[in-house]
């Protein structure tokens, strides 16, 4: 690694709210470390594994010394995602009962440990019209967050790549889904760059990467997009595949994760990676490194040198 593609400018990772989804193993306060380690202005942690419904116990004495520890470090905005098989809008009576305890247990949890948001795909309307999987899907959600009525932790839905009839994969259905819950105080979006582009979206030029956005903020309504998820796409546009790749090295490109972090309708709002990784951190380096160099240039530079040479050191361990 060149000494330009590894250094990174920490003030602007936390000023920016940047940062990266981070493991738990070990304790909860570790995820903490390991952002600080990176520098990180924000991170995301699962509370468990994601392909589980049980909900492990977590002792009041680990919650308790995480949010001390959060007092005093670094990382700024925590986002928690919720499991991967919760599907608020199943018709399913088992599948149904599992979903909404695990996600009343992960909003409890994240209401506890005080966590920024929430981050929950809201499930598939398959076997069902979209109209029917929404009304379900808007019970379970409001539900859910009427239990806590006083943390400041919101539940953030994130919008799908739009395969296998998901809810949220266009801002259409998803505007829906949001004026059906009506708790502008408590949810907000998640917006996930490579889930747009699979969905069809076009982010690669000004006018409509704007027209998306625009598309975007009106189905948040009030309780606006409150996060982003940085992925590039491997998948070209409209393929419906959820699969992401390494920053500039997918079919996204650079100009608009450029475009994003100069947003200033963003700037205050936690942005993490979900990029590929193994145990090592080379590849959050990396790409975080990437993000803080675009985030400093004025004018579009994808020849930048330092840039080159982080986009070079990711194909050695991708």
């Amino acid at each position: 690694m060149t000494a330009d593609c590894g250094s990174m400018t920490r003030t602007t990772l936390r000023s920016l709210f940047l940062g990266t989804h981070v493991s738990i193993r070990g304790g909860l306060v570790l995820s903490l470390e390991r952002g600080e380690t990176l520098g990180c202005g924000s991170i995301q942690i699962f509370s468990h594994s994601s392909r589980t419904w049980d909900l492990p116990s977590i002792p009041d004495g680990e919650v308790h010394a995480f949010v001390s520890r959060h007092k005093k470090s670094s990382v700024g905005p925590v986002l928690m995602h919720a499991s991967y098989l919760v599907n608020t809008a199943t018709s399913d009576p088992e599948k149904r009962k599992k979903s909404a305890r695990a996600l009343k247990e992960d909003w409890v949890l994240a209401n506890r440990l005080g966590v920024y948001g929430l981050v929950l795909h809201p499930g598939s309307a398959a076997g069902q019209s979209d109209a029917a999987a929404i009304r379900l899907s808007a019970k379970m959600i409001r539900d859910t967050v009427d239990m806590e009525k006083g943390g400041s932790t919101r539940l953030l839905l994130e919008n799908t790549a739009g395969g296998g009839r998901t809810l949220g994969r266009d801002p259409g259905t998803m505007k829906q889904l949001v004026e059906r819950i009506d708790r502008p105080e408590k949810v907000g979006l998640c917006l996930d760059s490579c889930h747009l582009l699979a969905s069809g979206a076009e982010l690669r030029n000004p006018r409509s990467c704007e027209e998306v956005l625009l598309s975007w903020t009106e189905a948040a309504g009030p309780g606006g997009i409150r996060a982003w998820h940085l992925n590039d796409a491997l998948f070209e546009r409209g393929s419906g595949r959820d699969r992401h790749a390494h920053i500039g090295k997918g079919s996204i490109g650079l100009w608009f994760f450029w475009n994003l972090l100069r947003d200033r309708r963003y700037t205050g709002i936690p942005k993490v990676l979900e990029t590929p990784k193994t145990d090592d951190v080379r590849e959050d380096r990396l790409n975080l490194g990437i993000l803080e160099k675009l985030s400093r240039q004025e004018t579009f530079w994808p020849e930048d040198p330092a840039i080159v040479d982080c986009l070079a050191e990711l194909e050695t361990v991708a």
